[in-house]
Formats: structure tokens, C-alpha cells, sequence
């Protein structure tokens, strides 16, 4: 039930934004005023249900937030010199062996979490490239899904319109991410929008602990908001916001959560 609520509060907030664009991208006279007003009410009372500070946890007192300095997790600290071979062989022994094994050590202290799926889950990066198909990186599925195991995970889309949406949609579904049955993610949880500003409202209406993506503007916008950032860099670019704590690049989700099993 605690779960649940939660989601109520977080898609609650993800309509609030949505709304906001749709006010603003609108034509003059288009909208009635009385249906304008009564999605706002049911917005709002929504958001009511579970108040403003409540987080969901049956166990007792809710953990704190992650804050805005140092984190546990290991996703955006930034590469060392190379180490004595002692404390590298001592590395060796205690890297993970397994997907599970790596994925919890990599998100310690992570409870929610969005990702950016153009460049980081599919192999398309544009909303030009997603409106002809959308493939999913086979290594990349049973990632998500132990991810998805420990953490409340969005996954965030900018599509032009209602084609490309489908297209993204019906790819997720086909190899099993996104569903209704246990450890899939579930289709409330795949958000789509339309422009890079979007996104990054709809990222900072979730305030998830670590959010990942492949645009490095969007790496930009946020980087002051977020507790933690995974750029994952396209072939040929650059790794954004380079010297910010917080901020992290790899190649690809594989080469963060790699295992030596």
C-alpha cells in the first residue's frame, strides 16, 4: 500500500508538469476554463493523499534524503591514479561476481531513481532516430530489471509525438522491461515528453537520489539539483559537467555495473 501511495504522489507531481506545458503550449481559447480547473483539483487532491512529508516505509522512520554532497554510491566518483599492487589485487578480491552483487554495491543508498532511455537503454539518441524504431540494448535488459529490484526506477523518453512514444513504448514491452507482472517495470513508471526542458522538470518533480542520461545538456541543467548523475557519453562526445562531484561518465550501463563473475 505504502508503495502505491507513493507512486500516487509521484505521477501526481508528473501531471502537475504536464499540465504546466500544456498551459503554456496551447492556443489561445482552446482550453476550457472549468476542465483546466477540475484536472488541477484532481492533481491536487492526489498530491493530498499523501501529504508532503511522508516517504514510503512500513518499517518505521523513513530514511533521510540523500544530500547534496558526498554520496555511498560509487556511480560518480571520479577515476584515481592507479593504485600500489596491493590495494589492487585487495580490489580484485572484493569486486563483485555477480550482476545483483554489483548492482547493490553501485546504488548504495539509492531508493529512486530515473533514467533517460535514448542512448542509455536504446540504441537510438534522438527523437528524430525514435520516430522510425527503437531498439533496446540486449546487455542493458537484465540490468534494468535487477536495478528495478533495488530501487523505484522511472524511465524518461523525448519523443516528437505520439508515434515515437508508441514506438519506445511497444520496444520496452517486447523484450520485457516495462509490465504488469512482478520485477517488471511498471507502464506508469515510463514517462514520455516532448522538448529536453521537460525532461528536466519531470527529473526534478521525481527529486530521485540518482538520475542518469545520455544528453549533456540535460547533464547541465540538472547537475545543480541532483544529488548524483551518470552521463553515459555518446561515441564521439565529450563527458559534461567534468569537475562537478557529483557528476559521473561511462560508456555505457554495462561498464558501470560490470562484474568480475
Amino acid at each position: 500500500m505504502a508503495d502505491w501511495l507513493q507512486d500516487v504522489r509521484t505521477l501526481a507531481r508528473t501531471l502537475v508538469v504536464k499540465l504546466q506545458h500544456l498551459l503554456a503550449e496551447a492556443p489561445a481559447g482552446s482550453l476550457q476554463l472549468t476542465g483546466v480547473l477540475g484536472l488541477a483539483a484532481l492533481v491536487y487532491g492526489l498530491y493530498q493523499l499523501r501529504g508532503p512529508g511522508r516517504r514510503d516505509d512500513d518499517a518505521g522512520p523513513p530514511a533521510p534524503r540523500a544530500s547534496r554532497g558526498p554520496s555511498t554510491s560509487t556511480l560518480t566518483q571520479q577515476p584515481k591514479q592507479a593504485q600500489s599492487s596491493s590495494a589492487s589485487q585487495q580490489a580484485r578480491t572484493s569486486a563483485p561476481t555477480t550482476l545483483a552483487q554489483a548492482v547493490q554495491t553501485q546504488l548504495a543508498g539509492v531508493r529512486q531513481m530515473t533514467i533517460s532511455a535514448p542512448g542509455v537503454l536504446l540504441d537510438q539518441w534522438t527523437p528524430d532516430q525514435l520516430q522510425d524504431s527503437a531498439s533496446v540494448r540486449q546487455q542493458a535488459v537484465p540490468l534494468l530489471l535487477e536495478l528495478a529490484k533495488n530501487a523505484n526506477v522511472f524511465l524518461i523518453t523525448h519523443v516528437i509525438d505520439d508515434v515515437g512514444e508508441s514506438t519506445v513504448r511497444g520496444a520496452l514491452e517486447d523484450v520485457g522491461l516495462v509490465g504488469a507482472s512482478e520485477g517488471q517495470i511498471k507502464p506508469h513508471r515510463l514517462v514520455f515528453c516532448s522538448t529536453l526542458e521537460g525532461k528536466v522538470s519531470i527529473v526534478r518533480q521525481l527529486e530521485p537520489e540518482l538520475h542518469i542520461d545520455g544528453h549533456p545538456a540535460t547533464v547541465e541543467d540538472l547537475k545543480r539539483f541532483m544529488p548524483q548523475i551518470l552521463h553515459i557519453i555518446q561515441p564521439g562526445s565529450q563527458a559534461a559537467a567534468v569537475g562537478n562531484k557529483n557528476v559521473g561518465s561511462a560508456g555505457s550501463l554495462a561498464e558501470v555495473f560490470s562484474f568480475s563473475g
